[in-house]
């Protein structure tokens, strides 16, 4: 057997989980760890949100920061991993659906990290970081202009993206079909610049999984993109908090991803699966996993 899961989000401007205030020996280490387990691509999930940034960013005026990028960027090289990274997100309405505000930001931020970083081996491609599950706050124009100006920067990298499954909500849950349909539309008017799709399987439930990620993969391909998945090594339903999934959880849904994934990527190694993480359950995650997998 191998290791099913071969790339990560690395979340390092966090809202929803909390900060693990490593330093750069701690990060170094965590890579080593991926690196044991098969990991060679790191997606950092935003470069930048509000007024936070992982580097110090002249545009946004954040020089005060660490530049955890252009660290991880030179460590992922001497692993020979790829590094795709998160553009800006200026909040989680996007400017309250602002687009071109919001693609003007992100021009400045790209064009910025682009020639700090652009000539390190491992930058491997884009993400961009405003998610959704359907065509709402003029999604299509904000995923359509930043993966433009992505393409314009380096039209060889890949351009990704991670949104989620509307089935949540049982008052306005999607069907597959309306799924299909939505996400059809979503890709007529904004995909010919996203080369990689990865829906967040904790969005939909286990026993409708597979419906929903083979008409997926099969709308993917017919949008000419790469068709990954989102496996994410946390619970959303213990109290609205997050904490590592079970390991019984997690290896049924890596089973059914199986047969439509093309690449597993998780949300994410350094807080729900990483041995140094700030769960320890998450140290008991990574051991079960490569006891199982190795």
């Amino acid at each position: 057997m191998s290791f099913p899961i071969t790339a990560t989000f690395i979340d390092e401007i966090t809202y929803d989980i909390p900060s693990s205030n490593w330093s750069n020996e701690q990060w170094s280490k965590d890579l080593d760890y991926m690196k044991t387990v098969g990991i060679d691509t790191l997606v950092f999930i935003r470069a930048g949100y509000g007024e936070r940034t992982i580097f110090p960013c002249d545009y946004f005026g954040t020089q005060y920061e660490d530049d955890l990028l252009g660290f991880i960027l030179d460590e992922a090289e001497k692993r020979n991993m790829k590094v795709l990274v998160g553009g800006y997100l200026s909040n989680l309405c996007w400017n309250n659906g602002d687009a071109k505000t919001e693609i003007e930001l992100n021009r400045h931020f790209i064009n910025e990290i682009w020639a700090k970083y652009g000539n390190i081996p491992a930058f491997g491609g884009w993400y961009i970081p405003q998610e959704t599950c359907r065509d709402i706050l003029n999604i299509t124009e904000v995923m359509g202009g930043i993966s433009y100006l992505c393409k314009e920067k380096a039209p060889e990298l890949p351009v990704f993206i991670s949104p989620f499954f509307n089935t949540l909500d049982p008052n306005s849950a999607f069907t597959v079909e309306q799924h299909t349909e939505e996400w059809n539309n979503i890709f007529n008017r904004c995909g010919k610049n996203i080369d990689i799709c990865a829906f967040q399987d904790g969005t939909v439930p286990i026993k409708n999984m597979r419906d929903y990620y083979v008409a997926t993969r099969k709308l993917c391909e017919a949008h000419n993109i790469a068709h990954w998945v989102n496996t994410e090594t946390f619970e959303r339903d213990v109290r609205q908090m997050y904490y590592p999934i079970p390991f019984s959880v997690l290896k049924r849904k890596l089973e059914l991803h199986k047969e439509y994934a093309e690449k597993i990527i998780t949300f994410e190694f350094s807080h729900f699966l990483s041995p140094q993480s700030i769960y320890p359950s998450a140290k008991n995650l990574y051991d079960l996993y490569i006891k199982h997998y190795k």
